[in-house]
């Protein structure tokens, strides 16, 4: 008889190492060899932490003090805890559980002849265990998809702080494009308002040079002017909101650091290659690990098709004095219950919790995929991006430059009575226009940087202290 204990015991243990539903193997990716782009492969500038990528002091501090206050990560904190939690919850019913239980119960038998009614009471302390014999592998694909589940939430975190480093960065090179473009429009209004006042001092001498045309086209270069530069406050003050709330803070005005010229560009593009993402990215490793946990859960499913054993123990005293249960006087008693519980008929339900689990395993590879191709192309959109900027980039400072020229020709031209007003006007016109469009092309190409950036990954370590 013991022999065939210890046999039954070494047989429930061996199936107990058998788990249902298939193992996770990482699904083929088709990756591209190179980008489109040529860049330096040999290494990935996302390799650098983001207080050394971004070298403006002020907007150091500024990523700092988000990733103290921001409220997408402190959520995202949070249900990495939740996660966390239900990890070790799930991770428990691996092991058995024991619990306790004292209970006192009194009564009367009724007075029925011959015999009189008797008054009873009776103590009962008992300890009480209760496992599940996990033969199919039911609780630990359960435990898997529970742990894939936690770690995709840290992910989830560091991807989060990749896109709060990069939004906090954007928004701070956007607010330095205004400025910078607010200061344009100031130069501009300055000079425009000295030549309607040169225009109107000619014209009331009455001389005939000036016309009342010219008048009223300065009036209105004057106006555009004034416009832009209220336009141009509105949008300083609603990107500074906007930066105030990626850094948790109620809206004030934001510290300045360095101009918008003097931001870093790296001289190079080192991208590193592609198949790089997959190790680097947080949202791609949290997509994955979403992948493994519905992997996980199909095994869970199948699991219920077989029988689920359970051991069930229970060992106390009985006394009817409470001070017996401390003292010799007591009853000794326990209990040892086996139980089997196998699925007969449930009209298709286990099938289709398993058809459930399966239609989610194919949304989160087809969700997983789906990822790995929008970083590939993110990565290669900002390559592209940061290449014709810096093309147009070029192209828009030689078009100032000409524009600044041609309105000290057509000032001179004016000033000898060659040129007319209007040309003079569409020059001061054309060089306003050239100034804000190169600021704005610089600003799209450290947008492009800070992009790519965040596409390679970069971006979510935490600074030394």
């Amino acid at each position: 008889m013991k022999r065939l204990g210890i046999t039954c015991i070494g047989a429930v243990l061996l199936m107990a190492g058998c788990k249902m539903g298939p193992d996770y193997h990482r699904p083929d990716v088709a990756a591209p060899s190179g980008w489109r782009t040529p860049v330096v492969t040999s290494d990935s500038f996302a390799n650098t932490p983001w207080w050394a990528f971004y070298r403006d002091p002020v907007l150091t501090n500024l990523i700092t003090v988000a990733l103290t206050n921001n409220f997408d990560l402190r959520i995202a904190a949070s249900r990495i805890e939740e996660a966390q939690g239900g990890y070790r919850a799930q991770r428990s019913y691996l092991l058995p559980s024991v619990n306790g239980s004292a209970d006192w119960v009194r009564g009367r038998v009724g007075d029925l002849p011959p015999a009189p009614g008797v008054t009873s009471g009776q103590f009962d302390v008992f300890g009480m265990l209760s496992y599940e014999v996990d033969l199919w592998g039911r609780l630990r694909r359960l435990t898997e998809a529970a742990r894939a589940q936690y770690l995709a939430s840290e992910e989830g975190r560091r991807a989060v702080t990749v896109s709060l480093v990069a939004n906090v960065a954007a928004s701070y090179f956007t607010l330095r494009a205004l400025d910078r473009q607010l200061e344009i429009a100031h130069d501009t209004y300055a000079s425009r308002t000295n030549l309607l006042a040169l225009t109107q001092i000619k014209f009331d001498g009455g001389n005939g040079i000036v016309s009342e045309l010219d008048v009223r086209q300065s009036e209105t270069q004057v106006y555009t002017a004034q416009s832009a530069i209220a336009n141009l406050e509105r949008s300083v003050s609603v990107a500074e909101n906007a930066l105030t709330f990626l850094l948790g803070l109620p809206p004030a005005p934001v510290t300045r650091g360095g101009t918008l010229e003097a931001q870093w560009q790296p001289p190079e593009i080192p991208a590193g290659l592609p198949a790089d993402l997959l190790q680097r990215r947080p949202d791609l490793r949290a997509a994955e690990q979403q992948l493994i946990a519905a992997n996980a859960n199909i095994g869970a499913a199948r699991a219920a098709y077989f029988p689920t054993v359970s051991l069930t123990a229970a060992l106390g005293a009985q006394s009817v004095e409470l001070e017996d249960l401390f003292s010799g006087g007591v009853s000794r008693a326990w209990k040892f219950a086996p139980q089997v519980t196998a699925p007969i008929f449930n009209a298709g339900r286990i099938r289709a919790g398993v058809q459930v689990a399966e239609a989610r395993q194919k949304a989160a590879l087809a969700t997983y995929q789906q990822a790995i191709a929008n970083a590939f192309r993110e990565v290669d959109d900002a390559l592209v991006s940061i290449t014709k900027l810096r093309e147009e980039l070029v192209a828009d400072d030689g078009n100032v430059a000409s524009e600044r020229r041609r309105l000290e020709l057509s000032q001179l031209r004016y000033d000898g009575g060659v040129a007319s007003y209007s040309d003079l006007l569409d020059a001061q016109r054309f060089l306003f226009t050239a100034e804000l469009t190169a600021v704005q092309t610089r600003n799209s190409l450290l947008a492009a940087t800070v992009q790519l950036y965040k596409a390679l990954g970069g971006g979510w370590e935490v600074p030394p202290r």
